[in-house]
């Protein structure tokens, strides 16, 4: 909606109707907080959500997802997560996304771009997630859907992770698990 467009920053809370609050104007009695927003750029608001779904893996087998990004800053959970859903292989990570419940629609697994944004802006939207009762951030890593690409051999073993409250980003074995948080990239109008 319009009225998001320049109001809309780090730390405001996604409430279950798809509506936008500032941290300042959330009221627990009267609305239910579903997300943190992580950051925004030009049209668009990314959103972390405010449930851990548990550990999985990003492939239940070893293999290359064609049209996956290798790109460490690129925002593109959308794309990468439609791709695997594409692909042969049996995501764990994108199937608890896919199954979770929640009133707002869209949520995916997010890019390392898109991870490294939320670790930037981790202190802001850990203090909105308290105020929304939202779950912690843990220390364990956090998988990406971003593959490593620093070789065909890579991409084909590894998938991007990052401990968010450092913002170390390393490599995990496709089929090792590691946390599931999903993320929500919105249009604004």
């Amino acid at each position: 909606t319009d009225e998001w467009y320049g109001t809309v920053t780090t730390g405001c809370i996604l409430l279950a109707d798809n509506s936008i609050v500032p941290v300042q104007g959330y009221d627990a009695d009267k609305m239910e907080g579903v997300g943190v927003v992580i950051g925004t750029r030009n049209d668009s608001v990314w959103v972390v959500s405010s449930k851990e779904l548990g550990q999985y893996a990003y492939l239940d087998s070893i293999m290359t997802v064609s049209d996956v990004s290798t790109d460490e800053t690129a925002l593109c959970g959308i794309e990468n997560t439609a791709s695997i859903l594409k692909s042969d292989g049996e995501s764990p990570a994108v199937n608890a996304i896919v199954e979770y419940s929640s009133p707002v629609k869209g949520w995916i697994l997010p890019s390392i771009g898109e991870l490294r944004m939320l670790s930037s802006n981790l202190g802001t939207v850990g203090k909105a997630m308290q105020v929304i009762g939202g779950d912690a951030f843990l220390t364990s890593p956090y998988i990406s859907s971003t593959q490593d690409g620093s070789s065909t051999q890579t991409e084909e073993l590894y998938a991007k992770c990052i401990t968010l409250h450092s913002g170390y980003v390393a490599s995990i074995l496709k089929t090792e698990t590691a946390q599931v948080r999903p993320v929500l990239r919105m249009k604004m109008k």
